[in-house]
């Protein structure tokens, strides 16, 4: 009876991304140019303009093209979900949890193309977004539901080196291309892979590092990009990614690299990312005018797989990683994983699932995150200037009540339903 409730309260609310409009017009085709409709991920066309720098050629414009209808496009996002917590969970913070929420999630500006033959821009500007704060004493001026934030903007420079093989380098807030085509950007669902979404622990938890490999940072990045390869190494300021364009603590630059291959005609692929970071654990967290208790010198290291046939596709990744818990150095080990598959019934229906797995300590018991997500998705409507798209997901979530420092002694199972509704101009 609760999932029926759940169903109907959907029913009345509520899009992941249906495209950028903007890129529809540019191209003069449907959203289905770009994505396999309706669930989402990115074709090989459309996984060719995202790496020109959101243009259909890399070192080409015409004049013709840059008018400001093919650059803006504006996004709306509304929710109604649903928790069924456990009832084993106790305390004011769970009991007492609204069990169905309506939700006006966000109002987003997105833009970008081709500025000249060799440079371009990006620009995803949330003028509104909630963070999912209630009305009460969790709310502030960075946390309450009309928050604006520049989730990613940058600017790329593309360098011709033969037929099929130029360079990119973006510089601004950037995400690492590898992770946008696996699970960030254009995806199935609307909820993140777990071990790109969740930081390893809560901050109240040693150590306090909240990264999240989704995170967009500011620095400098360069691609290689080849008919079937390409190799990216990138430095960003390593921030508290916890917070929305936090600028660095300390002096200490984090780095990413990652390498992939299509190997078919559909883009099949396999890649493999590394992150090497710092997080300095003040006193006072993230105040530098505080002592410092140690640095948290961690890495993460992921391979990233993808086979796509037909209307379906596979993808998944698994993560591995490290932190340092303290000052004398002592070292934790994690790990982590997702593997979904998605099928587009026809163009206005498609079904995905997805199991997800992320262990923050592998040396301690019941402190895992393990989740099965099954989800629908299609198309509302779609014309020459707008569209919109619906999801529906329900997941079972399983976590323990230990964490990165903590062996647990309890494992929860919770519950969502979730539906959205994205229209995109």
């Amino acid at each position: 009876m609760k999932m029926f409730r759940l169903l109907a309260l959907a029913a009345l609310g509520g899009v992941q991304l249906l495209a950028v409009p903007a890129w529809s017009r540019l191209t003069g085709s449907s959203c289905a140019t770009c994505h396999a409709v309706p669930t989402w991920q990115l074709n090989s066309y459309g996984l060719e303009f995202l790496k020109n720098g959101h243009r259909t050629e890399a070192t080409k414009v015409e004049a013709k093209d840059q008018k400001l209808e093919n650059y803006i496009s504006l996004v709306w996002k509304g929710r109604a979900y649903g928790d069924t917590l456990d009832t084993a969970r106790t305390g004011n913070t769970t009991t007492q949890k609204p069990y169905s929420q309506i939700e006006q999630h966000s109002f987003s500006l997105y833009t970008g193309g081709a500025l000249s033959d060799r440079v371009s821009y990006f620009t995803e500007l949330y003028l509104s977004e909630n963070a999912g704060q209630t009305n009460g004493a969790y709310v502030t001026s960075q946390s309450e539901a009309g928050r604006k934030k520049l989730a990613e903007a940058f600017l790329q420079y593309n360098q011709p080196l033969g037929k099929d093989m130029f360079l990119s380098v973006r510089m601004g807030e950037i995400l690492p291309g590898i992770l946008h085509v696996f699970g960030v950007g254009a995806r199935s669902a609307e909820q993140r892979a777990v071990v790109l979404n969740d930081p390893l622990a809560a901050p109240q938890n040693v150590p306090s590092n909240t990264f999240r490999p989704f995170s967009r940072q500011s620095g400098i990045d360069t691609t290689l990009n080849m008919k079937q390869f390409e190799f990216s190494v990138g430095v960003v300021n390593g921030s508290n990614t916890s917070v929305t364009n936090a600028i660095d603590a300390d002096n200490h630059k984090d780095w990413f690299a990652s390498a992939l291959w299509n190997f078919d005609k559909n883009n099949s692929a396999v890649g493999f990312y590394h992150y090497d970071g710092q997080y300095s654990n003040y006193a006072t967290k993230d105040d530098f005018s505080t002592a410092l208790t140690f640095d948290n010198k961690f890495k993460k290291d992921g391979l990233l797989a993808r086979y796509i046939y037909g209307m379906g596709r596979v993808v998944g990744a698994y993560f591995v990683g490290e932190e340092t818990m303290n000052l004398a150095g002592t070292k934790t080990k994690n790990k982590g994983y997702y593997l979904l598959s998605d099928f587009n019934v026809n163009e206005f229906f498609g079904v995905y699932g997805r199991y997800d797995f992320v262990d923050p300590n592998k040396d301690l018991a019941m402190n895992e995150v393990k989740q099965i997500l099954l989800g629908f998705n299609g198309l509302l409507f779609q014309s020459d200037k707008s569209g919109a798209r619906w999801n529906l997901e329900l997941s079972q979530k399983k976590t323990g009540n230990g964490n990165i420092s903590t062996v647990g002694t309890t494992e929860y199972t919770d519950k969502r339903a979730f539906f959205q509704i994205t229209w995109g101009f």
